[in-house]
């Protein structure tokens, strides 16, 4: 008799859930592997079929299979110790698939994915730029797609606006593309001092959490990045990371290449084997703290403006992005 390991039919369950419209079993393969999870098409095709069986899963005929209502109760109830550290295996995944490259002007990269009402995307958009402009974004580039157009591999549902923006995790892979691993530690919202790094005062773990922790501050109401952006005083989503301290010098070069590119997010680098803002590294690493890409998001959240939020939502090519100033002067 075929055993079903559990970690895997919640990750089929999870991606056919983020996915909300029918996907074949290639494609969930593929989806599977962004999550950190190896499962060719012939197994994931017999995963589909058991899920089918227990009614999770409905077959839709040629377009694939999808999540039924069943299947969502039980990704809901399924146990919160099965699902830590898919955030950290996530981060990995995705880094590993980047491909754009310093000096080129294509290739994919990790983007978050937003969803607004479209009577809201206009002033959605404008409390982006204070955001973009201090810099404490992901670079500068944002993309925007309107009910019913396709963005990636994502029909934008109908009268819904989304607004995508760069995922730091593109840092990762653009690192470690030049040959320098990155960890990512934990994502923290940052108290940000005349326009300076300061403190942390709330942060989670990548490797202890199922969400990704810049949606739960954002929805927890833990942010004031717009406050922030105007006043240099206030409170940003971050993520701390570690580089080898071999490589600081290679990372700082990169830094300003992205800078020129309108990529950069890195905030501060520490010093090599010292702690950075009170958070100690092990010996041989340096400290590195990044922008959270989901900040403009933030803000739009802060002004009233209902958001739903998607971190790390797929990898979708660079030339879909446009400097932010280039989308507001179509308003």
């Amino acid at each position: 008799m075929k055993r079903f390991d559990a970690k895997k039919i919640l990750g089929v369950l999870r991606v056919l859930r983020s996915a909300r419209r029918p996907l074949g079993g290639a494609r969930v393969a593929q989806e599977l592997q962004a999550l950190g999870l190896n499962l060719q098409p012939r197994a994931t095709r017999l995963y589909l079929e058991h899920l089918t069986q227990q009614g999770f899963v409905e077959n839709v005929g040629p377009r694939g299979r999808q999540i039924t209502p069943r299947g969502i109760q039980e990704l809901q109830k399924a146990s919160v110790i099965d699902r830590v550290g898919f955030t950290a295996a996530r981060v990995d995944a995705l880094a590993y698939q980047t491909t754009f490259r310093l000096g080129g002007t294509s290739g994919r990269i990790v983007v978050n994915a937003s969803v607004v009402d479209p009577y809201a995307l206009g002033a959605a958009l404008r409390e982006t730029e204070p955001v973009f402009r201090a810099g404490l974004g992901m670079g500068h580039h944002i993309a925007v797609a309107k009910s019913g157009e396709e963005f990636g591999d994502v029909q934008v549902p109908a009268d819904k606006a989304l607004i995508a923006t760069v995922c730091s995790v593109t840092l990762n892979g653009m690192l470690l593309a030049a040959g320098i691993p990155v960890t990512s530690r934990f994502g923290g919202v940052l108290e940000i001092q005349n326009s300076k790094p300061a403190c942390f005062t709330d942060v989670i773990h990548y490797d202890g959490t199922s969400l990704d922790p810049l949606e739960i501050f954002i929805k927890g109401r833990l942010t004031s990045v717009a406050q922030a952006a105007r006043t240099g005083c206030g409170r940003i989503g971050v993520s701390f990371r570690e580089i080898p301290s071999a490589a600081v010098a290679d990372v700082q070069r990169i830094a300003r290449k992205l800078q020129r590119a309108g990529l950069n997010g890195i905030l501060m680098i520490g010093r090599p084997n010292q702690p950075l803002l009170d958070f100690p590294v092990p010996e041989g690493r340096t400290g590195m703290i990044v922008a959270g890409g989901l900040n403009p998001m933030a803000a739009i959240e802060e002004s009233g403006i209902p958001t739903t939020n998607f971190a790390m939502h797929s990898l979708v090519d660079f030339e879909r992005f446009r400097p932010f100033n280039e989308v507001l002067n179509e308003l």
